[in-house]
């Protein structure tokens, strides 16, 4: 082979007919070999028919190569560069949470609570079970995860315009790639032998002008030693300066809109622009002997000096319906509501997209010695920041210890007239703090590098043609966390219970503290500062309650040693039986760090903030065998064109969970050239990651709500038939409490078991003849995850205690009561759950038509219906199963259709994005609520790209054309529902919070 042909064999389309030759030639060599009785096939004949056709050899949906039109048994969705650049993302993240396999998960629009964490990571979740069951890969092998302690890959680091394709595999996955695969596999195949210079610049902002966005790339390649090598480097930028609240747009602005119910036996209303009376920057406040009729005649605000005054409420004055509920002031402060005023609304202090900047850099190299020794190797660097804004401070009128002593040297005189006489409880009061303190801030960096080597070949062993490809790799993520203007309720509620000293001075008077099983008092930290919320804060108050951290500092590290040779065994009627066989070891470790201000080892530990922390060095490793059989059944027969089965297994030894197995079995049967049926069947294994074993200890407060409050047990509507049995069997002493600042115990659970999922899919691929260019496919899916590791936030903790047919259950264990039943603490960790399972039908269609003068249209479809996405807590209760379909976070129909016109100069498409109606939850019918359902929603993107000259290009878009606003439904306006990723169901940036938006830039080829 002469030093050309080496080097035309390199290029993807030179190979794809070198494959194609080859399997051509091997089949009409055993044909006659089968006629004359003698085998003719030599290591030369092999060599010569090297199959290298990137396009028709399936990357991610099997090692083996295939001849094409022959795909495999497991589905593979492709992604084009074209689309990918047409769709006008350079977060690729955004464009795959498009496709209806799956679920919205972290982007830039999801990530702002930091109670979440991971802000600014852009991952993804196939089927919506979990980031940490989607195994994203980068070139066919394993990236570094960028969330440490998982196996969650922050796709941002790979910008869009680096992606040569996307493949997407949902099919019996874990036996070809390993445990993370439970719900398949998304590879990026990025650029390489690229020769030349490509930059591209871009500018985008939203139509109102708050979210500008630079970004710019530049790829350069070139090819040495007469073209047997070649050196690509990448670079990218962006800066995301968009820093938009919930303040900044009318659906989130404007209130919240709620169910209500005028009365008892009458349909839920929905109510608009709802506010209520702890989102207030001066406190709120409750005296007099009003009773329920008239309590909001006892409500009383401040002005910035303390000076007592009556509220400013909107024009529906209290918008409750059933103020019955309001049975005292406490509940009045926590529950009322109002619909404008002077009080704000939910989302104001959230910012509806996350702010950041990403760097990144890529280099390859790729040296062919000959075609039986090619070395590939990749160096990767990127890093980004970004932080989140909320609410540092506030108080929900839940009394308790969050309420002014009755006594306190801060009540005064024109109080006590207001009151009709001298206070003889404590005061409670709602409002919050932005205006006192300011917003907190959590900031984050972080760093990824990646270095890979290996080398791969093809070779003759027993005169067949075989390949073998082999990598090391070693990662390594870093993520440093901190705080800026953070604010300690522990220090408020100390600060609040003040008295007067001899000199007549207000100073802090100590506090109850729990010791475990009572509480005792403690006297007043050092430095404390006596609170007055009555007024504006003094300076020396708020530097009493605020405080900036250092930086906690996390890294870990991810090494791989994988390889693997696939070829040919033996040859069957129908074809060759191929076999693939592989090894591969990873080892993974964190290193967990903590804030060093929570921290008790740490010098600068302050007890008085509230939070504990303790770090902690977590790690693993497995050792892998795995392999795969392609074995053709039939071929070229009437009903038969092709009949293939493939096998796949894979031995896993992990050092902590020790031995596991999964496994596929998948069938492809073309009966005729118009239609192919395709199945798989697979058992995956997953152990658990370090993140669920190693979780850092800690200790914190958080604001939950009793579900067996008395307004809880009659509205929550996600309670069962048990709830009010199992709470009146608590019988809490506080029932009219609504909000609570309780303690959160966070830690890792080493006891943990592998879960195991049985996967299940089947389905057909169309190609008529009749059409020209038209391919459709329908594929249905099942998952059975059983012994589920997950972590429930709180409230989900104390929400399913209460909702099981017995209070002996595992939620209820991880709930502490005192002897009065009230509430003390939640425990928060990582469970083996019951069961998890999810149904459904990907369906897709693409088809195209060249039309004269060079012009093509074309169609591409991409739909997904939900059958069931169901968790149970105990199998053998069905009553005990949430079932998530068709409620906000998990629409029945998602999908997307693209329509495009193109020439050798210009390019025309438009996407139609829809989802299907949703509801804020399962209790809210057509019988018992007048509008229970946010109807189809479509969004509409355009994209326009013309050829200046023949090496610069200019493009521009708009996404969301008509500027569609979130559906006014219950949980709807700000995407979905609330910012809390934490709670399954419900996820923001389903709908598009942030309104139309726009781009454009030039790029450049040379």
């Amino acid at each position: 082979m002469t030093q050309a042909d080496r080097t035309s064999l390199r290029r993807p389309g030179t190979l794809a007919l070198a494959i194609t030759l080859a399997l051509l030639s091997t089949a009409s060599a055993h044909a006659q070999d089968r006629q004359d009785g003698k085998v003719e096939t030599t290591a030369a004949s092999s060599a010569e028919a090297e199959a290298k056709d990137l396009d028709t050899v399936i990357v991610t949906g099997s090692r083996i190569r295939r001849e094409a039109g022959f795909d495999g048994p497991a589905p593979v969705t492709s992604i084009s560069a074209e689309t990918i650049r047409s769709s006008g993302h350079t977060q690729i993240a955004d464009l795959m949470n498009q496709l209806p396999s799956f679920a919205v998960s972290q982007s830039d629009q999801t990530s702002n609570n930091p109670d979440v964490g991971n802000v600014g990571i852009n991952a993804l979740d196939l089927r919506g079970m979990g980031v940490q069951r989607t195994l994203t890969m980068v070139d066919g092998r394993r990236q570094v995860p960028s969330i440490p302690g998982t196996s969650g890959v922050d796709v941002s680091m790979l910008p869009a315009s680096l992606i040569e394709r996307v493949e997407v595999m949902t099919g019996g996955a874990s036996a070809l790639y390993g445990a993370d695969a439970v719900n398949g596999v998304v590879n990026f195949i990025l650029k390489r032998d690229f020769e030349g210079l490509n930059a591209n610049v871009r500018y985008s902002n939203s139509s109102r002008g708050d979210m500008p966005n630079f970004n710019g790339d530049v790829l350069f390649g070139r090819n040495f030693a007469d073209n047997r090598g070649n050196f690509t480097l990448y670079g990218f930028w962006e800066k995301d300066d968009g820093d938009v609240s919930g303040q900044d747009r009318p659906w989130t602005a404007n209130g919240t809109p709620l169910y209500e119910r005028p009365g008892t036996g009458s349909k839920y209303v929905i109510t608009e622009g709802n506010r209520n009376f702890y989102d207030a920057p001066n406190a709120n406040i409750v005296m007099g002997n009003c009773g329920p009729s008239n309590q909001i005649d006892c409500l009383y605000t401040f002005d910035a000096n303390g000076n007592l005054r009556r509220p400013t409420l909107g024009p529906g004055g209290l918008v409750n319906y059933d103020t019955s509920r309001l049975t005292n002031g406490d509940a009045l402060l926590q529950q009322g509501r109002t619909n404008g005023g002077e009080y704000g609304g939910r989302y104001d202090n959230w910012y509806l997209s996350v702010p950041s900047d990403r760097q990144s850099v890529r280099s390859t190299l790729n040296f062919d010695f000959n075609e039986s020794l090619r070395f590939f190797g990749s160096l990767s660097y990127s890093q980004s920041q970004s932080r989140s804004v909320g609410r540092a401070l506030a108080a929900y009128g839940s009394g308790g210890s969050e309420s002014v002593p009755f006594d306190s040297p801060f009540i005064t005189q024109e109080m006590i007239d207001a009151n009709g006489g001298p206070f003889t409880e404590n005061i409670s009061f709602a409002r919050h703090f932005d205006n006192d303190v300011g917003l907190i801030s959590t900031e984050y960096k972080r760093k990824l590098l990646q270095v890979v080597g290996g080398l791969e070949g093809d070779f003759s062993l027993f005169g067949r043609a075989w390949n073998y490809s082999g990598y090391l790799s070693y990662g390594r993520s870093n993520e440093r966390v901190r705080s800026r203007n953070a604010a300690s309720y522990d220090r408020l509620i100390e600060g609040l219970n003040s008295t007067t000293d001899s000199a007549g001075n207000a100073v802090c008077n100590g506090s109850w503290v729990w010791n475990g099983s009572a509480y005792d008092w403690a006297a007043p930290s050092a430095g404390c500062v006596a609170i007055n919320p009555f007024k504006q804060l003094t300076p020396g108050m708020v530097d009493w309650l605020t405080y900036d951290t250092d930086w906690s500092d996390t890294t870990m590290t991810q090494k791989v040693a994988s390889a693997y040779a696939s070829g040919g065994l033996f040859d069957l009627p129908a074809g060759e039986v191929q076999l693939v066989v592989g090894a591969e070891y990873r080892k993974e470790s964190s290193d967990i760090g903590v804030t060093p201000q929570f921290n008790p080892d740490d010098p600068r530990y302050d007890p008085t903030l509230g939070v504990t922390e303790t770090p902690l060095v977590g790690q693993y490793s497995v050792k892998e065998i795995f392999g795969e059989l392609h074995i053709p059944l039939l071929a070229d027969l009437p009903g038969a064109q092709h009949l293939a089965l493939d096998l796949a297994g894979r031995v896993s030894d992990y050092n902590l969970a020790g031995r596991t197995a999964t496994s596929k079995i998948g069938l492809e049967w073309t009966p005729i050239e118009d239609i192919t049926l395709r199945g798989t069947w697979g058992k995956a294994i997953r152990a658990p990651n370090i993140a669920e074993m190693y979780t850092a200890d800690s200790v914190s407060g958080l604001w939950v709500y009793d579900p067996c409050n008395d307004y809880s047990v009659e509205n929550r509507t996600d309670r069962t038939q048990y709830t009010a049995a199992n709470c009146a069997a608590i019988a809490p002493s506080d029932t009219t409490t609504y909000w609570q600042w309780r303690d959160i115990v966070s830690s890792g659970n080493t006891g943990l078991k592998p879960e195991t999922a049985k996967t299940t899919t089947w389905g057909v691929v169309l190609r008529p003849r009749f059409v020209n260019n038209l391919s459709v496919s329908a594929d249905y899916y099942r998952i059975d995850l059983r012994g589920v590791i997950a972590e429930l936030d709180p409230q989900a903790i104390l929400n399913r205690c209460v909702d099981q047919a017995s209070l002996d259950n595992p939620f209820c264990d991880m709930v502490t009561r005192n002897n009065t039943g009230d509430l003390v603490e939640v425990a928060v960790q990582q469970l083996n759950l019951s069961q998890s399972i999810a149904r459904g039908v990907d369906i897709n269609a693409s088809w195209f038509q060249m039309l004269p003068n060079g012009n093509r249209v074309s169609i591409d479809l991409s739909y997904g219906r939900i059958l069931q996405r169901t968790d149970v807590a105990d199998p053998t209760n069905p009553s005990d199963a949430w079932d998530y379909v068709g409620l906000f976070g998990t629409p029945k129909w998602k999908g997307a259709t693209r329509f495009g016109w193109s020439n050798e100069s210009s390019q025309v498409s438009w996407n139609l994005r829809h989802v299907s109606r949703m509801r804020a939850g399962e209790t809210y019918t057509e019988e018992n609520t007048q509008r229970p359902w946010a109807g189809n929603t479509f969004y509409s993107d355009v994209y326009f790209s013309h050829k200046i000259t023949p090496k610069l290009s200019v493009y521009a878009g708009l996404n969301n054309v008509f500027d569609r606003s979130p559906p006014r439904i219950p949980g709807g306006e700000a995407g979905g529902a609330n910012f809390n990723q934490a709670i399954a169901g419900y996820q923001a940036g389903l709908y598009d919070v942030i309104g139309r938006t726009y781009y454009g830039g030039l790029r450049l080829s040379l």
